[in-house]
């Protein structure tokens, strides 16, 4: 697994030699908002704040349990009361090699699928009720997981889900929300905060003030992280050049898409379309 190792990085991960990761961690969050390329599965132990997913806000207190599909952007904010106990069990795996393994059992195989589609919303439930299940079903895994213990252990899980497909209802009524589904219309062109506090019918301070207190972020840093995913799937999924690339993603200039490219993800484009393709 490569996790990118400075704070000024996205959280890039991708699961190469092992099928899982699995830890269970007093931890601070990413203080900004990240994808992984791979299914994120988050269960909050001890804690409470708000979950950034799909632009919309999710309560995160003890019990919750998220599932973040591959390339879905994300942040949790852990309230400052609550830092010091924040516990959380997260989990990231290669769906396409566990699925192989679930072949035998095909409930929990097109569960995976349905939680795990590219380009799919994130799920979230609420399994406090099912804690001291849950935390003994975790304490009796250690990592490294093989493909066998990762499949006995979704199913286990899996078995304590809701039905309801739908999953916990989100708060999409914010600023910050309206906001990043402005943005997710608009970050092929040039950003201009007027443009988008007429469209709120909102000052520009008053705009962008909300959007740091609702996600902790600037909107132009939310904008660059959009961006660069939507690079990142270009590069992967296209064979557009650098430069086209660049265009298609709101940057105007190649140079400064090379450059932010390389400080946002630890490689130069060319380098991540050739070392990622295949995931």
């Amino acid at each position: 697994m490569r996790d990118t190792p400075t704070s000024d990085l996205l959280e890039l991960i991708t699961l190469n030699d092992t099928v899982a990761s699995f830890s269970r961690l007093f931890a601070n969050t990413v203080r900004y908002h990240h994808w992984h390329q791979c299914l994120e599965i988050l269960y909050v132990e001890e804690g409470f704040g708000v979950a950034i997913v799909d632009n919309r806000h999710y309560t995160m207190r003890p019990g919750r349990l998220f599932f973040f599909p591959p390339f879905t952007l994300h942040k949790v904010r852990v309230d400052e009361q609550a830092e010091a106990i924040y516990r959380r069990t997260i989990i990231h795996l290669d769906q396409h090699a566990v699925l192989k393994v679930l072949r035998d059992f095909p409930q929990t195989r097109q569960r995976l699928e349905q939680l795990s589609r590219r380009g799919g919303e994130a799920w979230v439930a609420d399994l406090a009720p099912c804690h001291h299940h849950i935390d003994h079903l975790f304490g009796c895994y250690k990592p490294p997981l093989n493909g066998e213990s990762i499949a006995s252990l979704l199913i286990s899980l899996f078995a304590m889900l809701p039905d309801d497909r739908d999953g916990e209802p989100g708060n999409s009524q914010g600023i910050a929300s309206q906001v990043m589904f402005w943005l997710d219309e608009h970050y092929q062109e040039k950003f201009r905060l007027d443009a988008l506090a007429a469209e709120l019918g909102k000052s520009r301070s008053y705009v962008s003030r909300k959007f740091h207190a609702e996600t902790g972020e600037k909107i132009h840093d939310y904008l660059n992280t959009l961006r660069l995913r939507k690079a990142c799937e270009c590069l992967l999924h296209t064979d557009s050049s650098v430069r086209d690339i660049a265009a298609q993603t709101g940057f105007s200039d190649v140079t400064w898409f090379i450059s932010a490219f390389k400080k946002g993800m630890g490689e130069t484009p060319l380098q991540y379309r050739k070392n990622h393709a295949s995931c």
